[in-house]
């Protein structure tokens, strides 16, 4: 599978990784989502998300790993020295909050020492609704390229909504917009991860139209992009079209 293209297999894991996504609601399910199905697309020995707004925990990071990993290892993944992962944050603020490997040679201690120097990162901007989260993916087997970044963007939706939804009370009961039938019908497809053009043959409309309905939907539920209209919309009070 090269970045930009599936072949029937790999459009039935994904899918399932999908659809396995919106089925979390505790931490060990994260867990078993994340180093289960998401593996398939994006291999990794541990996942360190940095959270914060509605998420916000006594230190806001939380491990995932596959690896069992000693209290040391574990203090320098919560708390790298020289402000590792406010650096790599920046880092990921410079190249525009797509996705991106560490920055070279400036690899956070924490994971140089490691050995984990292999990494890609991705999140949700601060300003999200309902929490920030910056996730940082560890011990991939190889320096991530096109085929990562690529599928790292694609399943951001979907990786936030289960890190979201598996935290107690961090989303809210009800939904805060009067959106059209319409503007629902075309979130349905957000939260299913499909595409604009996917959504459009669905509904038999052009592409800048749902654009346009997405736009819109976005506004009125104060959200700043598709993943965090995929976790507004999941919560309990959503209303299906």
């Amino acid at each position: 599978m090269d970045a930009l293209s599936f072949d029937q297999y790999d459009l039935e894991r994904l899918k399932d990784t999908l659809e396995g996504a919106v089925r979390v609601r505790r931490p060990n399910e994260f867990y078993l989502w994340a180093q289960g199905a998401l593996q398939s697309f994006l291999p990794h020995e541990t996942l360190v998300c940095l959270h914060g707004g509605a998420c916000g925990g006594p230190d806001g990071v939380e491990i995932f790993s596959r690896a069992l990993l000693s209290p040391t290892v574990e203090a320098a993944l919560r708390a790298p020295a020289d402000q590792a992962w406010v650096r790599l944050r920046g880092h990921w603020h410079r190249q525009g909050r797509r996705p991106c490997s560490h920055p070279e040679p400036d690899t956070p201690a924490a994971c140089a020492g490691l050995g984990w120097g292999n990494m890609l990162v991705h999140g949700v901007e601060e300003s999200a609704t309902p929490a920030s989260c910056l996730f940082i993916f560890l011990g991939l087997p190889g320096l991530p390229g096109a085929r990562e970044h690529y599928l790292a963007e694609l399943l951001l939706p979907h990786l936030y909504l289960a890190f979201v939804r598996q935290r107690p009370g961090a989303l809210p009961d009800v939904m805060p917009a009067a959106l059209t039938p319409r503007q629902r019908q075309v979130l349905e497809g957000v939260r299913s991860g499909k595409t604009n053009a996917q959504i459009a043959a669905d509904l038999r409309l052009s592409p800048l139209t749902v654009k346009h309905h997405v736009q819109q939907a976005l506004r009125k539920l104060s959200v700043n992009n598709r993943a965090e209209a995929a976790a507004v919309t999941s919560a309990p009070g959503w209303a299906r079209p």
